[in-house]
């Protein structure tokens, strides 16, 4: 054997001949490791960084379908429905195309006022007319307008029918649209400042399987796709009325056009197995793009590929694209490389309302230890939400709702038809805040970004869920829905349709609260194979999430916990429980190609393991922050003064093109901040005797097809960040390094 050579952490030029192979290594941060070396439990390098603007073709939307009939309705068409007690009938206007609501005649009655066209239903279809809505007393509701997909009205009450009502409210000088189903649910109320006592408007709705289009005065307004869970058939057709709630009204030119029928898709997430993706290092969505990582981006996507997973979610931000929006779409691009290569489909969330209201540019403040989420902000933030139609400063006309759209137009429209990106995420859990007072704006945000993502011509399914708030759902093509607290299925009981987007909390008893303890296997057990899953949060780092709810700056913790209330898999690869990776991968967990591993809190590797788990890749970096500054804290692994053993079985795989008689030996970089060694069989390839970070070379040739034990050891004896990694390199391209054992934890 080639004695190890000790390459040191500096800048250099260094070239290793090998027989007739020869190769010039370069520096590689504070590595000096050969780009196309590969980590050992990965199948290539990661795709490199591209900084550069997104290529775009333009989106010409297709011709707008054919009507299949227009009928224009007269007053003698429609049969009022009025409370009772009513006095004041409907009447004829200047000509039979106008129809005429006198105002309400006193405080009791009046509100909810209606007239039907029942002579015919409707699915698909387009209604307008000019609509005038007059004045209300003082403090009264002043509003009025259409109710679509109208059955079963009668003759009283505010809500008494199954339908849609979409109306011009001049009181607060907004559209309003909600769902009359004997009850009032509430969709929206989008500000129109032009909507006033009097005024005069061209209103239009669409209607195409759960979707409601809102025009006003021919421009789109409104974007609402009713995605509630196990929706009614009756809200998919029906009349067309008017109604009103308080105020006179004039409907004239009453048009509606009728089309081919549209059924809006349903989606099967049965299969989806996955989770909420934020690297072990950040503690925020700002920190993950400020300080973005291909590489360990590529390790930790490779644990979720092998622990069985097919999706992730990953979470933009607003003031990341504000700061560099090329940047920003590179990195995101990368990212889709990244996770095709293992297998994995992306769900990018735009914005988000938990935890601080204002979120601020540039460096983020690091973990507090003991504080759940101490460092989760806000996408957009309260400041900018308030601000929603202000310009963005004095010399800039540009409105942050207008700002806010072209960030989600920048994605959009580069990924309109992309098969890597499974769902759109307008906004994660909106109501998560508790702010109540933003719980309108919160609607508008969804609604503008719904058009956003359909103006650029995205293909893909669009989803806000449904936790704290129901208005995600009235934007969504399906139902979304976060279960705590126990294993709660979709709200009105159907799979179909649903996915559940964020589970998994491992409990907690404590002076907080109690919550319902839901395991990995009572997560697959409830949802996989119905809704779908994804867990909160695929890695155990720096977002604190290992901390339960209640733990808060206030009230932090004041021991690591020994189970972890959230997060799957540490740094290094190894999941907080092998039962969860056999719950996630079923039969295949016996054949997972993945190293053995064993925690010793010392650096002889004596006595009994802290811990023994397994790993599918040798890769890591710790941090220094308490407690992500051990390879697993709740374990009771120390900080400082452990150490790590590897074992398994490696093999050759021999590129079909290379006789294997011309084979040469492989060889192996092992780069670690102290000391460190690795065996193949029964031979010493690598052994690294002193502390500092520095890169070890060796070699040994494998028989290719032939399995080969290996064993690695390293261990951590500073406070320095604690690093290590094994890397190999086939000679002239002959094959490829694979792990073959099978776990025996």
């Amino acid at each position: 054997m080639k004695m190890p050579t000790v390459i040191a952490s500096r800048c250099f030029l260094l070239t290793f001949v090998i027989g007739s192979w020869a190769i010039t290594p370069t520096l590689l941060g504070d590595n000096a490791v050969p780009p196309s070396a590969v980590v050992l439990g990965l199948k290539a390098p990661p795709p490199n960084l591209v900084i550069s603007e997104p290529t775009k073709t333009p989106y010409v939307p297709p011709k707008p379908p054919a009507s299949r009939s227009t009928v224009r309705l007269t007053f003698s068409d429609f049969t009022p429905y009025v409370s009772s007690g009513t006095t004041q009938g409907w009447q004829q206007g200047s000509t039979p195309q106008t129809i005429m609501i006198p105002p309400q005649p006193n405080g009791s009655t009046g509100l909810g006022d209606k007239a039907v066209a029942l002579a015919n239903t409707y699915d698909t279809a387009s209604y307008e007319a000019d609509v005038t809505v007059g004045s209300s007393a003082p403090g009264d509701t002043g509003n009025a307008g259409f109710i679509v997909h109208v059955t079963n009205p009668s003759a009283g009450g505010f809500d008494t029918l199954t339908g849609y009502y979409i109306g011009l409210d001049v009181s607060g000088n907004q559209l309003q649209v909600g769902r009359e189903d004997y009850s009032w649910t509430n969709f929206i109320q989008y500000p129109v400042a032009s909507i006033t006592p009097g005024s005069t408007h061209h209103l239009k709705v669409a209607t195409k399987g759960n979707a409601l289009l809102v025009y006003l005065d021919n421009a789109q307004v409104l974007s609402i796709n009713d995605a509630t869970n196990n929706l009614k058939p009756a809200f998919l057709s029906g009349a067309f009325g008017v109604r009103r709630f308080g105020p006179s009204m004039s409907a004239s030119n009453i048009t509606i056009k009728t089309y081919r029928k549209v059924t809006s898709p349903t989606y099967d997430f049965s299969n989806i197995v996955g989770a909420d993706n934020n690297l072990y290092s950040v503690d925020n969505a700002i920190d993950f793009w400020n300080n973005y990582d291909p590489v360990e981006v590529d390790r930790e996507l490779r644990y979720a590929e092998a622990y069985g997973m097919n999706t992730i979610t990953v979470y933009l931000h607003y003031f990341s694209w504000l700061a560099d929006r090329v940047g920003l779409l590179s990195k995101f691009e990368n990212l889709l490389e990244i996770a095709t290569n293992h297998g994995l489909k992306v769900a990018p969330i735009f914005y988000d309302d938990c935890w601080n209201y204002d979120p601020a540019p540039g460096p983020q403040p690091p973990p507090i230890w003991g504080v759940h989420n101490s460092q989760w902000v806000e996408s957009p933030g309260h400041p900018v939400e308030e601000n929603y139609f202000s310009p963005i400063s004095s010399s800039d006309s540009t409105t942050y709702k207008t700002s806010l759209q072209n960030y989600i137009t920048d994605f959009a429209s580069v990924y309109r038809n992309d098969p890597r990106i499974l769902y759109w995420e307008i906004m994660n859990e909106p109501g998560c805040s508790g702010d109540g007072s933003m719980q309108e704006r919160r609607a508008q945000l969804m609604n503008d970004g719904r058009m956003a993502i359909l103006a650029a011509g995205a293909t893909q399914p669009i989803n806000s869920p449904q936790v704290q708030e129901d208005e995600g759902t009235y934007f969504s093509d399906f139902y979304a829905f976060h279960p705590y607290g126990g294993y709660a299925g979709p709200i009105n009981g159907s799979d179909v349709n649903a996915l559940n987007t964020e589970t998994l909390e491992r409990g907690f008893n404590d002076a907080w609260g109690y919550a319902f303890p839901m395991t990995m296997a009572g997560v697959v057990s409830n949802y996989g194979g119905k809704t779908g899953f994804l867990v909160w949060e695929l890695m155990i780092g720096d977002t604190n999430t290992r901390f339960h709810w209640g733990q808060v700056p206030s009230n932090p913790a004041t021991v690591e916990p020994a189970t972890p209330f959230q997060g799957t898999i540490y740094p290094d690869g190894h999941p907080w429980q092998t039962s969860e990776v056999q719950a996630l991968t079923g039969d295949g967990y016996n054949s997972l190609p993945v190293l053995n591993v064993s925690y010793y809190n010392n650096t002889t590797f004596t006595g009994t393991p802290v811990k023994t788990s397994i790993t599918p890749a040798l890769s890591f970096d710790l941090n220094t922050y308490k407690g992500t500054n051990s390879p697993d804290a709740s374990a009771g692994v120390l900080s400082t003064g452990y150490g790590i053993r590897w074992t398994g079985e490696i093999k050759a795989v021999q590129a079909a093109q290379i006789a294997s008689s011309g084979s040469e030996p492989f060889i192996f970089f092992l780069t670690s901040d102290d000391v460190a060694s690795v065996w193949i069989g029964s031979t010493e390839v690598i052994n690294k005797q002193s502390p500092g970070l520095a890169t070890v070379e060796g070699q040994y040739k494998l028989t290719p097809g032939r399995s080969v034990p290996i064993t690695v050891e390293y261990s951590h004896s500073s406070t320095n960040p604690a690093s290590m990694h094994l890397y190999w390199m086939s000679p002239a391209h002959q094959g490829t390094i694979q792990i073959v054992s099978t776990p025996s934890q």
